[in-house]
């Protein structure tokens, strides 16, 4: 009895999980499979046919709604404003992390287990909690309709901070006594340090912060006015209002929106899980 039960957590389980995992893959990957397909299906337009089309048609496969999108869009604008966006926001978040995670894993201040612990606490707080009072701030300081109203909140991530913390931890203290006993201060310590040694993490940061800012929409939709400042997400929001009629266009310009930040994602995951998997380890 015992020998069968060996034989089937050895033989049976691996097998049987792989085939859950497929099946899981499987069906996650269908709806993204289904924009594909149907955003170049010229007959889209036409209405979205049941059963749902799973695969390229020869007469009705082209990119007259990819035309269409770029005609009645300034798509291109978007994508500048979101790239803009993006990178302000990697480039300030991730030296705001770093830096708060060097000085709560190596500096020695009165409080600093009680101000992170704060400072952690407030992961817990639900953007909607404080979205009507960070609109009011930005509001009274003039940054609605803006860019600055979406690149200024986005420098701060606690989980940014508790990241880069918990990976700063784990480099040796050797390094950082020798570079005092050398006479440098913490500023050229950071830069010349930490921030090479923490290319990992960096790198984790940069990719996470890039997939938030890319995707978020609700506190776009709520500040950014004017189309000229529109992000992709908002953009495709309001172009869907528009012509919610014509699926084709619609699932063309949502194909276009998310293919940059899928492609990123697919050449750049094993930073994260690099990154990730290193801040978790590092005591």
């Amino acid at each position: 009895m015992e020998k069968m039960h060996s034989k089937i957590e050895r033989v049976v389980l691996p097998k049987v999980s792989t085939v859950v995992l497929i099946i899981g893959a499987l069906t996650f990957c269908l709806p993204f499979w289904w924009l594909l397909v149907n955003s170049f299906d010229e007959a889209a337009n036409l209405g979205l046919k049941l059963p749902p089309i799973l695969w390229f048609r020869k007469d009705h496969t082209g990119i007259a709604n990819f035309v269409s999108a770029f005609n009645a869009i300034p798509i291109l604008k978007y994508y500048f404003n979101t790239l803009l966006i993006t990178a302000a926001v990697i480039v300030l978040q991730v030296f705001n992390c770093c830096f708060a995670g060097y000085a709560f894993a190596k500096g020695t201040f009165p409080g600093k287990k009680i101000i992170f612990m704060l400072f952690l606490a407030t992961m817990m707080i639900p953007f909607q909690l404080y979205m009507i009072p960070l609109y009011l701030v930005m509001n009274e300081t003039g940054l609605v309709n803006t860019l600055f109203a979406i690149i200024l909140p986005g420098i701060h991530s606690a989980f940014g901070v508790f990241l880069a913390t918990q990976y700063i931890k784990g480099l040796p203290d050797s390094i950082f006594e020798a570079a005092r006993i050398e006479g440098c201060s913490e500023a050229r310590i950071f830069f010349t340090i930490v921030l090479p040694l923490s290319k990992p993490v960096i790198a984790t940061l940069s990719v996470l912060t890039a997939l938030g800012c890319w995707n978020d929409f609700l506190w776009p939709y709520l500040v950014l006015l004017k189309e000229s400042n529109f992000t992709i997400t908002v953009g495709v929001s309001m172009f869907q209002q528009q012509n919610g009629g014509y699926m084709g266009n619609t699932l063309a310009v949502a194909l276009l929106a998310i293919a940059p930040i899928v492609t990123l994602y697919i050449f750049l995951q094993r930073f994260i899980i690099k990154g990730i998997t290193a801040g978790a380890t590092k005591h």
